[in-house]
């Protein structure tokens, strides 16, 4: 299985030509996986943004298969408008991107596993998980493992509370909570907690290129694919196994 990564848009339109080549020459076991965060660009005006975001979500609901949305920080303002808050956001465009969001919220996630590998926005902290193994277990019923996470975390969407878990922010992003969570902890912390035999592939913090670190023999460490604020036709394709 071969896996493009579309790392945060944040209105940017430069997916377009290498999705469609890479689905064009794609199998139906391949995937194209967009981290989240398609909104709140501070260079891309209101129209193009609106109109970015609904080819996003008409490319996914042409190839339902073979198309994986994840849930991004700039995404729950929007689609939980008006509970979460978040810089870059666009009062004028919410009602709009409100109801996008609605409509189609069975096209979005916060999390898809394969094989040693997790994508989800941010990434999932040793520590978020210590702090929050018993909650998380109240809320679905089972404890948290790493080849469960990606259920466990789209479960955790499903309520109130599961969302605000998800949402966690610490000091360090300008929050009050102990911990971040899966949409907003950085790659210091991740790299501090680092989760035994996963390689969890995230956006959220911009990088000059592609920044790989793993452990080979043990399968664990990260990968952060947004880089496209100073590499723009930088993309990274994986291989699964299958």
């Amino acid at each position: 299985m071969r896996i493009l990564v579309i790392p945060d848009l944040h209105g940017r339109a430069n997916w377009q030509q290498p999705v469609t080549d890479f689905l064009t020459a794609a199998v139906p076991t391949d995937r194209v996986i967009f981290l989240g965060d398609y909104l709140d660009s501070f260079t891309v005006a209101d129209q193009p943004m609106l109109d970015n975001f609904i080819d996003v979500l008409l490319l996914r609901e042409r190839e339902p298969e073979r198309v994986i949305l994840l849930l991004g920080n700039h995404c729950f303002p929007y689609l939980f408008y008006p509970t979460f808050q978040c810089s870059g956001f666009r009062p004028q465009l919410a009602p709009a991107l409100h109801n996008l969001f609605k409509t189609h919220r069975p096209l979005f996630q916060v999390a898809w596993q394969g094989g040693p590998y997790l994508f989800t926005h941010a990434g999932v902290s040793e520590m978020w998980l210590e702090v929050n193994r018993l909650a998380i277990r109240f809320l679905i019923g089972n404890h948290a493992r790493p080849d469960n996470l990606a259920d466990t975390l789209n479960q955790l969407l499903t309520s109130e509370q599961g969302r605000h878990l998800l949402w966690q922010v610490s000091g360090y992003n300008g929050g009050r909570d102990r911990v971040d969570g899966p949409l907003w902890v950085r790659p210091v912390h991740l790299s501090r907690g680092l989760l035994p035999g996963l390689i969890q592939v995230v956006g959220h913090t911009p990088q000059p290129h592609i920044y790989s670190d793993i452990n080979e023999a043990t399968q664990t460490g990260f990968i952060v694919a947004d880089c496209h604020d100073r590499s723009p036709d930088e993309f990274l394709t994986l291989q699964l196994p299958q």
